[in-house]
């Protein structure tokens, strides 16, 4: 059984708005906890709500155009049919010429008013797109929690002109903490990726927490910055990182605590 010394730590998520504006809400403080969903941070563009409003105008009115073009199809249509029955009964004079030239005029301006509104369903669409565009970009500037977590750091303060891609605050996933120790390489050997390991922690003595080795560096290092020992910072070390068993922890292990690994080692 090898058994190496190793320091809590968990994941850290930068939380920014994917459009620029002024912060004009920011909900929750350093420490808070929060849940997934939960709205951090609300960002404002001056005239996004008019803009919105025109286009949604132009939507439903691009949207009554094409149902315009419905009711031209069908007019001209409509015109075609009566000028194509009344051609033979022309040559039989049935119908007068008078009468005729009226119903070629008819089909004539028929199918000119359906040529002029034929872009129409290309205007709703784009219309449409133009009007989701505008939506999404409302949207984005609501800052919303991705994970249960804590509030580590708040970057920014309500008034606040920020850029797009500008973290408004970091977000510490406590929940899915790990293990980072460091293991000698007369050892790295004997350990494998996904084996079993047992974290123990000295404020819980006789609770020790499940978990499995994760990950193990690829390449070694001197004098890594969390050795905690004298002897670990002399060594040849390789970096493994070990994950507690999906809710053992229970809440306990904080970030930065102090950690002793048991690692069973293979033959």
């Amino acid at each position: 059984m090898l058994r190496v010394s190793g320091t809590v730590e968990i994941r850290e998520v930068q939380l920014a708005s994917l459009a620029a504006g002024r912060l004009v809400r920011l909900l929750k403080d350093e420490g808070d906890t929060v849940r997934q969903g939960d709205t951090l941070a609300v960002l404002e563009q001056p005239g996004l709500d008019a803009l919105i409003t025109q286009r949604r105008a132009q939507a439903k009115a691009a949207g009554l155009r094409t149902a315009e073009v419905a009711a031209a199809q069908a007019d001209s249509a409509r015109a075609a049919n009566d000028l194509a029955r009344a051609e033979p009964l022309r040559r039989q004079n049935i119908v007068s010429q008078q009468q005729y030239e009226a119903l070629k005029a008819a089909a004539t301006a028929a199918a000119a008013r359906l040529a002029a509104m034929r872009a129409a369903p290309s205007e709703s669409v784009a219309a449409g797109a133009a009007l989701a565009v505008t939506l999404s970009t409302r949207d984005q500037l609501t800052v919303l929690a991705r994970d249960d977590g804590v509030i580590l750091t708040r970057y920014t303060e309500p008034g606040e002109v920020i850029a797009a891609g500008t973290p408004v605050a970091s977000l510490g996933l406590v929940h899915r903490p790990w293990i980072r120790a460091y293991v000698g390489e007369r050892f790295i050997a004997r350990l494998k990726v996904g084996q079993p390991a047992t974290i123990r922690v000295d404020g819980y003595p006789d609770r020790p927490f499940a978990g499995r080795v994760a990950e193990i560096a690829s390449q070694a290092e001197f004098t890594p910055r969390a050795a905690l020992t004298e002897r670990e910072r002399a060594d040849l070390v390789f970096g493994i990182k070990v994950e507690p068993d999906s809710g053992d922890a229970g809440g306990r292990l904080k970030a930065g605590m102090p950690v002793t690994l048991e690692l069973p080692l293979l033959p």
